[in-house]
């Protein structure tokens, strides 16, 4: 009886253990609609504690790493953009080490748009708050795609990050205002990513 009651309990064990250790659709969204990007670097850090990494990302930025559920110690799980000057938060992006389903993030009628790098990789767009944050779902241009990568941007990131995208947001979407053409017209252009 004991030994029967040690093989259930085993068994249960091996049919919940996935699902407690794997990187859900609902987590996906609901972590990172979490932010807003008006969080401060202080409310951040209140929030997730000390980063494990800080690096320069340019002259008047600089990100945050952090590592939460990581299984290669050199990878980082959240990256974070912050602007020096004014402390204010550009972009979060979370890193999954297995691809993981996001089209919780893109539901059916919301402004969502696919963009192509080249033949072979692309993005899936969202615009939120009127097209001043961006969801980006890294290589998943259509339902059902998964990613290893999601962002939550600014359009000021795209513009920094990933210009080739900003480039093709400015001719189809509002989001990257007109006033920003300048930028675009200066910002290199992009290597594969």
């Amino acid at each position: 009886m004991r030994s029967l009651h040690i093989a259930a309990v085993a068994g249960a064990w091996l049919i919940a253990a996935p699902s407690l250790f794997s990187q859900t659709t609902p987590l996906a969204a609901s972590e990172l609609l979490r932010y807003s990007l008006d969080e401060s670097m202080q409310q951040i850090h209140r929030a997730l504690g000390a980063p494990a990494q800080v690096a320069d990302a340019g002259p008047d930025l600089v990100n945050w790493f952090y590592k939460t559920d990581v299984y290669d110690q050199h990878e980082h799980s959240h990256q974070l953009l912050f602007r020096k000057s004014d402390g204010k938060l550009l972009s979060v992006t979370r890193n999954f080490h297995f691809p993981v389903n996001v089209d919780a993030l893109f539901p059916e009628g919301s402004a969502t748009r696919t963009y192509q790098f080249n033949a072979e990789w692309g993005v899936r767009v969202r615009e939120t708050r009127s097209g001043q944050r961006l969801i980006i779902a890294m290589g998943a241009t259509k339902a059902g795609a998964t990613t290893t990568q999601i962002a939550l941007m600014r359009p000021e990131a795209v513009r920094i990050f990933l210009p080739w995208l900003a480039r093709q947001m400015s001719e189809t979407t509002s989001a990257i205002p007109r006033t920003q053409s300048a930028v675009l017209a200066a910002a290199p252009k992009a290597s594969a990513p």
